[in-house]
């Protein structure tokens, strides 16, 4: 299994666990991660998700500057990996 997959179910669980991320975003993040056969080829897109949980911020787009990225972030890259499967 591609250890990016890896590395995002552990993110998740991080950030879900100790950070902000809601369950209602958790979720679909970990079915990605649980999934990585559903997911093949798409690694790039698996990649900026990671990233994404990693740098999740509720307060995102607060103030003048978005220095992390917020839940729709994160749910615009959720439905680019569904469109392309």
């Amino acid at each position: 299994m591609n250890p990016i997959f890896v590395e995002l179910e552990q993110a998740t669980t991080d950030q879900f666990e100790n950070g902000e991320l809601p369950k209602w975003l958790a979720d679909p993040v970990m079915n990605v991660a649980r999934n990585p056969a559903l997911y093949e080829g798409k690694e790039y897109l698996v990649e900026i998700l990671l990233d994404q949980i990693r740098e999740y911020d509720v307060y995102a787009e607060a103030g003048c500057c978005k220095w992390a990225y917020d839940h729709e972030d994160i749910a615009r890259t959720l439905r680019w990996l569904e469109e392309k499967r």
